[in-house]
């Protein structure tokens, strides 16, 4: 074979080996920046998320003090309920999935309002309880933004493990 035709194909392949490199330089540096953007993304959603939760837990415990004498109203309810789908809804974005679970939970449990639950830990002040897992649960959500253990907790881990065993289908076999 030529010399020169030897030395034109290996600088042939050598472009198109250098070209294949840069181009899949490229495509590897656009999908690594989307996948930042979009863990970005869903970084400041979560911590949007979690402010939301904090101030909802806020007006739950704000709330709770109002009604009077442990006597809910039908008014006092729908209240509370419209603050228990906010916290619900925000808890979806919770990326830590035992942090969320367990706000989920103490919602279906409208944190301690729900009376087998009470029954369950055998604590029967609602008030007083609906405050506590207000409570905990901002510590938890404050430890999650300041990247810390979640702390332990009285109530609200409880009530994670008490939701879960209502959702659990016993197995018949």
């Amino acid at each position: 074979m030529n010399t020169d035709l030897l030395v034109g194909v290996i600088a042939l392949l050598g472009t198109f080996v250098g070209a294949a490199a840069a181009f899949t330089g490229v495509v590897y540096q656009q999908r690594h920046q989307a996948r930042l953007v979009r863990e970005e993304r869903r970084d400041v959603l979560a911590e949007k998320a979690v402010d939301t939760l904090i101030m909802e837990l806020e007006k739950v415990k704000f709330f709770v003090g109002t009604w009077p004498d442990d006597a809910m109203t039908p008014e006092h309810a729908e209240h509370l309920f419209g603050h228990i789908a906010e916290l619900r809804l925000a808890a979806l974005r919770v990326p830590h999935e035992e942090l969320r679970e367990s706000i989920e939970a103490a919602c279906v449990l409208a944190f301690g309002n729900e009376r087998s639950f009470r029954e369950h830990i055998g604590f029967h002040e609602n008030r007083l309880l609906m405050k506590s897992m207000c409570h905990e649960a901002q510590r938890c959500l404050g430890a999650y933004l300041r990247q810390e253990p979640l702390p332990q907790t009285q109530f609200l881990w409880r009530a994670h493990s008490f939701a879960q065993s209502m959702y659990t289908i016993p197995d018949t076999r």
